[in-house]
């Protein structure tokens, strides 16, 4: 197995398993831009270091490895395994936290 060290501001993201296809009563297959509004969640597995602003300053990434991340479904990702993707820290929109 390949380890990965992405870099700059981008993550390496282990997915949850994929659900299988939504099927109506009918029949009716929906595919997956029908939940466009879906959050996914993912544990991140790998960090960059961050990316530097026009001054020289390291801007560092917002999340550790092993945080738990929610982002869209349709976020720009690029899938590396079958439960692997990278993606840009930008496209996280929340953080996970465990409540009391």
């Amino acid at each position: 197995m390949n380890k990965l060290k992405p870099v700059n501001d981008k993550i390496v993201v282990k997915v949850e398993t994929k659900k299988d296809e939504e099927v109506t009563a009918s029949g009716i297959v929906l595919p997956d831009t029908v939940d466009s509004g879906k959050l996914m969640e993912g544990e991140v597995m790998a960090v960059g270091n961050g990316m530097y602003s026009a001054s020289g300053t390291l801007i560092p990434v917002v999340v550790d490895v092993g945080d738990k991340i929610l982002y869209n479904k349709h976020a720009q990702l690029h899938e590396y395994d079958d439960d692997l993707v990278i993606m840009s820290v930008n496209e996280i929109l929340s953080i996970v936290e465990e409540v009391g």
